[in-house]
């Protein structure tokens, strides 16, 4: 019984300022990691773009390149993560307020894929290009503070979600232009923290991607993210 109830707790994140990382295949705040990944996606999808270029509507996070606006869409929510983001491919340094006791949602790797991305129009083709874009993935990085976690430990944290349903608002991400309810799959390697306690604290994240052949979603990808963090 020690040993089960052992295999549940989350990993220790080792060094000053630790962070705890919930394992894979455990339930963080109630919720499964496939869970948490769809919750993360459809947030990711509501958040307006802005019809041009440095428009005062666009509170993206993918478009933001001060961390001003990391914290979109979820201030007002009784949610027990705090989503970090990607940024659509580069380098990014963010500076980011984040309100103490709620744990961390990284998104190492990912990638999102709706009926209104792809030209088939069949779920099935949304599980076979998703799967096959971070089927791709050629590198993984993470330090949370000044814990280095391995590319093997990560890819132990791959996550591909069910179809689920999400929807677009007006000046949607990733090109679309159709508002409105979705079907959405999700794939990518996410971890999930414990609750991080007030504090100044750097994460680093990186992802790249070589994809080969017509049905990739991008043959070619990179990110390269560092969070400070102002947990208060």
């Amino acid at each position: 019984f020690i040993i089960l109830f052992l295999s549940f707790l989350p990993s220790y994140a080792a060094g000053n300022n630790s962070i705890n990382v919930f394992q894979p295949g455990t339930k963080p705040y109630g919720l499964t990691y496939e869970e948490h990944v769809q919750n993360f996606l459809k947030w990711v999808l509501s958040l307006p773009v802005g019809k041009n270029p440095h428009d005062e509507l666009d509170k993206n996070p993918w478009n933001d390149r001060t961390g001003e606006d990391c914290a979109s869409g979820q201030l007002d929510t009784n949610s027990s993560v705090f989503y970090l983001s990607g940024n659509g491919g580069g380098v990014d340094k963010w500076t980011c307020e984040v309100p103490a006791g709620k744990g961390l949602f990284i998104p190492v790797s990912m990638v999102e894929l709706s009926l209104p991305e792809i030209s088939s129009q069949r779920i099935e083709d949304l599980h076979t290009q998703a799967k096959k874009d971070q089927d791709s993935v050629r590198s993984l990085y993470l330090k949370i503070e000044d814990k280095e976690f391995s590319e093997e430990e990560i890819r132990k944290y791959r996550v591909h979600t069910d179809t689920f349903d999400a929807v677009f608002p007006k000046y949607a991400m990733f090109g679309v232009t159709k508002e409105g309810p979705t079907k959405a799959v999700g794939d990518g390697y996410y971890l999930i923290t414990e609750p991080v306690p007030k504090g100044n604290y750097t994460i680093i994240y990186k992802s790249s991607i070589l994809c080969m052949g017509l049905d990739c979603t991008e043959q070619s990808f990179a990110q390269d993210i560092t969070y400070k963090l102002i947990v208060k």
